[in-house]
């Protein structure tokens, strides 16, 4: 456009200097100038401007650089094809079986070789790609440092001398790739895929995973603190409950809506209750008083073949005595009712409870009795452990004046008292009271448990695990495992070297 400018502009200055002449020589000369400038408007038009010229260049570029692969690969696939065609069949047959391919009919085997070495040089440029990758990568990292960085770091790696921040990082890649940098970052960079690859698999899967490599997938610290964990929210550690014993409701003597009948029914259920209940009492007395005429000798003799030891004074001995014998009247009355119960209440029974409900009748019941005779055990062992928390917590107060006691008290809103050992005897009742008392007995107990758990063996405790559903695997443990265990076994290929894309023969 600016040639067209100035070739008109030039046009006109000439055309006003000339002298008027002759119509036909003016005529002559315009005729000249418009032909001079439609053809400087041709060269404009054959001329693209720089700025296209450069985008065509890109695009050109960039399409010729596929391009260009695809033809080479097609070029040398023809050239090597033609190779092959005139190759005996006898050669080529072993060039395949050296290759691990299977021979075939001439056709077939050249086409499988071609596959072979097209995927060989496929792979060459790949690994090529990612050493490049390495590479640039490890510059850029270089690069990214500051002066300072760069001066420490070429220091530490004995370069010495003022040289400019280029210069550093070129001295710099030259010792990494003496190290073997490359092939170490090529190692990186395929660990770095495959532990991608485990991170995007389920626990289930990475755990059927480490058991085929022989990989442990578990933690035994996570398993016994989550198998904890589990027993806390089941419960374990807390206050043994009293069983409460089912009973039977009594089948209606009446009818519904029969008021009067009901009324009568109560009434006589009542009398009876009563009339147990005064039997009870005279079997009570009878009993405590069989047992005051017994010497304490005898006393002694019959705690003993209880297994109780025959502590404190003649009435403390009968006494003791006296409560075993209530306690096993309601255990034989217990057993009785259970025998008395159909079917389906002692199905109930054993379901609450949490028991097997399968068996004869005999066994149902021996299972109900065992399992409300641990109960009490469990019950009877806490209410042991609790006296002696408060012994120690007696210990502990009596530590204190009675002006701190006193303090101690009016913190927990009770009464002050008027003496020393009041206040100790109220601090004792209200830690029973509140639950400081148990939460020291949970405590111990969870230590406990965990000795015992870290004392089992792993296989033990993956079983304890699978039983109660208690997910103890950790994914990033798994995945570590086993990368540590393929790099160490070589099960899983990292990076394979550089091969040759053919060989010919």
């Amino acid at each position: 456009m600016a040639l067209k400018r100035k070739a008109v502009a030039k046009a006109s200055t000439d055309l006003f200097k000339r002298s008027r002449g002759k119509a036909a020589s003016k005529k002559t000369e315009e005729e000249e100038v418009t032909e001079e400038v439609e053809a400087q408007e041709e060269v404009q038009k054959e001329q693209p401007e720089p700025e296209q010229e450069q985008e065509e260049e890109e695009e050109e570029e960039e399409i010729s650089e596929e391009e260009k692969l695809k033809q080479q690969e097609e070029q040398t696939t023809a050239t090597r094809k033609k190779e092959l065609k005139a190759m005996p069949a006898s050669d080529l047959k072993e060039l395949l079986l050296s290759k691990g391919l299977e021979a075939g009919n001439k056709a077939d085997m050249i086409e499988a070789m071609l596959k072979h070495e097209a995927k060989a040089r496929a792979a060459q440029r790949e690994h090529e790609a990612k050493m490049r990758a390495v590479v640039v990568q490890k510059k850029e990292e270089l690069e990214a440092m500051s002066a300072p960085e760069l001066k420490d770091l070429c220091t530490a790696k004995g370069i010495t001398g003022v040289l400019s921040k280029p210069v550093r990082v070129e001295k710099l890649l030259q010792l990494w790739q003496q190290d073997d940098g490359v092939n170490k970052g090529l190692v990186q960079m395929a660990r770095a895929k495959r532990e991608g690859e485990l991170a995007g698999m389920d626990k289930a899967a990475l755990r059927k995973l480490c058991e085929k490599r022989g990989v442990e997938a578990f933690v035994k610290e996570v398993m016994v603190e989550r198998l904890l964990k589990h027993e806390v929210e089941a419960g374990r550690f807390l206050r043994p409950a009293a069983e409460q014993e089912a009973n039977v409701e009594a089948p209606a003597a009446t009818k519904k809506g029969d008021v009067v009948e009901a009324l009568l029914a109560s009434e006589a259920n009542r009398k009876k209750e009563l009339e147990l209940k005064k039997q009870q009492e005279e079997a009570a007395a009878n009993r405590k008083k069989e047992l005051k005429a017994m010497s304490v000798e005898e006393l002694k003799k019959k705690l003993t073949k209880h297994k109780l030891e025959p502590v404190g004074k003649k009435d403390d001995m009968v006494e003791a005595l006296f409560h075993l014998g209530v306690q096993e009247e309601k255990i034989m009355a217990r057993k009785a009712e259970l025998k008395a119960m159909n079917k389906d209440e002692l199905k109930k029974v054993l379901s609450s409870k949490g028991l097997d409900t399968t068996g004869g009748k005999d066994a149902q019941v021996e299972a109900v009795m065992t399992h409300e005779a641990k109960a009490r055990e469990e019950l009877k062992a806490y209410g042991t452990k609790v006296e002696q928390v408060l012994v120690k917590k007696r210990e502990e107060l009596e530590a204190h004046t009675a002006g701190e006691l006193k303090d101690m008290c009016a913190n927990k809103g009770l009464k002050v008292g008027v003496g020393k050992e009041d206040r100790i005897e109220r601090l004792l009742e209200e830690a029973k009271r509140d639950g400081e008392v148990d939460k020291v007995l949970a405590n111990q107990a969870r230590s406990n448990r965990r000795e015992e758990l870290l004392a089992m063996e792993s296989a033990d405790l993956k079983k304890l695990c699978d039983q109660a559903s208690v997910d103890a695997l950790v994914k990033e443990v798994m995945v570590e495992r086993l990368l540590t265990h393929e790099a160490e076994n070589g099960e899983h290929v990292v990076e394979p070297a550089a091969k040759k894309a053919r060989s010919r023969k």
